[in-house]
């Protein structure tokens, strides 16, 4: 048995076919099309970031005379509406020795990127600030392992078991929670 579809045709006569709408609704329905995609995508960018680093590690940055921290630093600027292209702040990298670089670059609105800032090959001191680097290198490690022991913890925490100990409904020997 086969079934033929019918056409109510009533319900056909307010229906028109895309060839016979008008250019001017055509355009209307094409205008709404682009507005709505428009809309999905977001505002444009206005902005962009750039990490700054150092080599060697653990120079002081600088931005207007202002400190900005030890590197890395990654700081976000903001386009000024006329360009898609920003031009940073000049920033100075300032390792123990005394040593300085000033570093400015052009970044493109919407981008996120990172520069390394050298330290002046001529520049005296070397080793006091190659034994910073050392140091601070030392230093982000022992972070990292802290924060991985935190997350350790936490999730330890968060196990049933540990939440049993805690609430005191077990008395279990082992006491890491």
């Amino acid at each position: 048995m086969s079934i033929k579809p019918s056409i109510n045709p009533s319900m056909t006569s307010s229906i028109a076919p895309m060839h016979r709408l008008t250019p001017m609704l055509r355009l209307a329905a094409l205008a709404a099309v682009m507005g709505l995609a428009a809309c999905a995508g977001g505002p444009p960018p206005t902005s962009a970031m750039l990490t700054y680093t150092t080599s060697p590690e653990g120079a002081t940055l600088f931005e207007g005379g202002q400190p900005i921290g030890t590197a890395p630093v990654t700081r976000t600027y903001q386009s000024d509406g006329k360009t898609d292209n920003i031009r940073t702040p000049d920033v100075t990298a300032v390792w123990p020795s005394g040593a300085k670089e000033i570093f400015y670059t052009f970044l493109k609105v919407g981008t996120d990127r990172s520069a390394t800032i050298e330290r002046p090959k001529a520049a005296p001191g070397l080793e006091a600030d190659l034994d910073n680097a050392k140091k601070f290198a030392a230093a982000r490690e022992q972070e990292a392992k802290r924060m991985k022991e935190q997350a350790l913890r936490d999730q330890a925490r968060a196990s049933d078991r540990c939440k049993a100990q805690i609430s005191g409904a077990s008395k279990a020997v082992v006491d890491d929670c």
